[in-house]
């Protein structure tokens, strides 16, 4: 059932990529208010806002899933169906994508700065053009992770509470970044959420794109960027793609010096598509490993 539900959940997505931004604003006002309200400098208080903030939404949802399944198969299935909709994300993101790319396309680098922006806010976005497309190429990466490949996984594992919970602990990663105590606790527990999805979707990459390149980066450049999930998720999609990733960029006020991650030459314009192509082929990859667990447990 939960095959079914997240095929539906991707179909709905498709067709309707546009999600209400209701629940997800909603959700960035509780992260600011417990920020504000719950946040004492310590990390303590960063634990219990994560609690109120992520973990008992999370185990809402569970209890209402198991409400819902109690009083008949369909009702519970329609409600997995929207929780993994709303906690998806990008079929929109790729619209965004290609947004991006066409303000480029148009000289317009101002627009695609300010689309740029609103994946990650705090995001020192460069001032120079092959400065934007590098860093939009690097978003669409990270965003297939957040939005995609990691709902998915937790998906598979605890059905719609796990998928709450992953969305709601970036949300908060987001929210409470500037607050390096206030905000540790959620930055662990976000780390240990994309363990796992970041390293099977790595490999996934690699199946479906450039495997050598893809696992000679992963195990030769993702250690120097600093994070390692997030290098390991750049490094095996650059190496996928036959591309170079990181390096410097130069933002407002001076430069940002970055490590070297994948091979061959920097992205340029059209490189988006082939980004988005790429997540694609890595979720039917996913599709067709899941279908083949769900006909061996028949």
């Amino acid at each position: 059932m939960k095959l079914l539900a997240l095929i539906a959940a991707l179909a709905w997505e498709r067709y309707r990529p546009d999600l209400p931004s209701r629940p997800r604003e909603t959700a960035r006002r509780w992260m600011i208010w417990l920020r504000e309200h719950v946040n004492a400098g310590g990390e303590q208080h960063g634990l219990l806002a994560w609690s109120l903030g992520v973990l008992v939404p999370s185990l809402g949802v569970g209890l209402l899933a198991w409400m819902l399944h109690g009083l008949g198969w369909p009702l519970g299935w329609v409600f997995d169906v929207a929780v993994a909709y709303f906690c998806l994300g990008f079929r929109r993101a790729s619209y965004q994508a290609a947004s991006v790319e066409r303000a480029l396309r148009a000289d317009d680098l101002q627009a695609a700065r300010r689309l740029l922006g609103t994946w990650r806010p705090h995001l020192l976005l460069g001032e120079r053009k092959e400065d934007v497309i590098l860093q939009a190429a690097e978003e669409v990466l990270r965003q297939s992770l957040v939005r995609l490949f990691g709902v998915l996984f937790w998906f598979v594992l605890f059905s719609g509470p796990g998928s709450v919970l992953y969305l709601l602990s970036h949300l908060a990663r987001d929210q409470w970044h500037t607050q390096p105590r206030f905000g540790r606790v959620t930055e662990q527990v976000t780390f240990l959420l994309d363990w796992l999805p970041v390293r099977i979707t790595a490999f996934s990459f690699a199946i479906v794109g450039n495997f050598q390149d893809a696992m000679q980066s992963w195990r030769a450049q993702a250690a120097d960027w600093g994070n390692g999930n997030e290098g390991i998720l750049l490094a095996a999609g650059a190496g996928a793609l036959g591309l170079r990733l990181g390096g410097n960029v130069r933002v407002a006020g001076g430069e940002l010096h970055r490590s070297v991650l994948g091979v061959g030459e920097p992205p340029e314009i059209g490189v988006l598509h082939g980004i988005v192509a790429l997540v694609w082929r890595a979720a039917l990859l996913w599709g067709a490993a899941l279908g083949l667990f769900w006909l061996g447990s028949l």
